[in-house]
């Protein structure tokens, strides 16, 4: 027998999918702007082949990290809002979905990836409850910024895996890499990731970025493992930068202080992996191809050779490229060594 929980959810999705049926306008009325908003599928070392969710105004966040591959935080905030209507979501993400499933194209979870902070969606449940009627797992990355608001916590429960960032645990490095929002306080959001941890039952995992001269030392990082080692996790993920980052001194450590700390870290952090492999190549996408690339560059930017396998895949002209600088919706950059292509912002001019 079905719980009444389960009847208002069936109720609820009845009524979303005749709706869908129905919507003709809204922000989704403008096709870039649907592929900005469901995107991919992405390749993830962690969860394979990830569906991704933009459900953020672009470069709203809590923080501001320097390291940043989306570029700096254009509104720092910590209010939750209602971003985008949920059923507007489940129409456009039911068709993509559709899409993949005709092409055959795998897809293992459906992951909240925005442009900026995704717990600042005051709708972020409603969005888990009802993209999970897709049959996918859903995974949420937040900077764990909020995590000791209690609502943002009971949000995150109906996930299946959720990400945490935890770049440091202490203040003055905290400051100085992520650039927090004024009103957070440190020791408040220590405790609210711990406290989350204890309360979640999905699998949650933990991520850290390693920038040379601001968190990469061995002081840094035992005190960061003796935080790790009281919180209830399944792994602990450390990276590195390899995309352009918002400031261009966020830069990964060297070669020799990579081994070091990649020694550090297998001994002081149980289920801790070290992120240091090149990027994956094998980006998916649906629909027209220029639009398909806009939505993965808009949170994800790639490298030369993933941008040309990509289109290759596709049996598009390898001059889509040009074409897209040349009308600025999109731009080159230079970051160790080589070419990335990232999503062109009005607010960039």
């Amino acid at each position: 027998m079905r719980t009444q929980s389960q009847k208002e959810d069936s109720r609820l999705r009845m009524r979303i999918e005749t709706i869908c049926d129905n919507v003709k306008k809204g922000i989704f009325s403008n096709p870039s702007c649907k592929q900005e908003v469901v995107f991919g599928p992405v390749p993830s070392r962690r969860l394979g082949h990830s569906l991704g969710i933009n459900n953020i105004q672009f470069k709203t966040c809590s923080y501001n990290c320097v390291y940043c591959q989306v570029g700096r935080t254009t509104r720092l905030s910590v209010c939750r809002e209602a971003c985008l209507d949920p059923h507007e979501l489940f129409c456009v993400a039911k068709r993509k979905v559709d899409s993949l499933k005709e092409q055959g194209v795998e897809v293992d979870y459906i992951s909240f990836t925005p442009q900026g902070e995704p717990t600042l969606d005051l709708r972020l449940s409603t969005h888990i409850r009802l993209l999970r009627e897709f049959g996918y797992k859903v995974a949420v990355f937040t900077n764990s910024s909020l995590l000791w608001n209690n609502t943002v916590q009971e949000d995150l429960l109906f996930a299946d895996y959720v990400s945490v960032k935890i770049d440091t645990v202490r203040e003055e490095t905290w400051h100085t890499l992520n650039r927090p929002h004024r009103r957070l306080r440190f020791d408040v959001v220590l405790d609210g990731l711990a406290d989350f941890s204890n309360a979640y039952r999905g699998v949650l995992t933990t991520e850290t970025m390693l920038v040379r001269n601001m968190n990469d030392t061995a002081e840094e990082l035992k005190a960061l493992a003796e935080y790790l080692n009281d919180v209830r996790r399944a792994k602990s993920y450390f990276s590195i930068p390899v995309r352009p980052p918002a400031e261009p001194f966020a830069l990964a450590p060297d070669p020799c202080s990579l081994s070091e700390i990649s020694s550090l870290v297998s001994t002081e952090i149980p289920n801790s992996v070290l992120l240091s492999l090149p990027e994956e190549l094998d980006f998916e996408g649906t629909g027209d191809t220029e639009e398909a690339l806009l939505g993965i560059l808009s949170v994800h930017p790639m490298n030369e050779q993933a941008v040309r396998q990509f289109l290759r895949h596709r049996g598009s002209r390898l001059n889509t490229i040009q074409e897209m600088i040349r009308r600025k919706t999109i731009r080159k950059v230079r970051f160790n060594g080589k070419t990335f292509y990232q999503r062109e912002r009005a607010d960039r001019h």
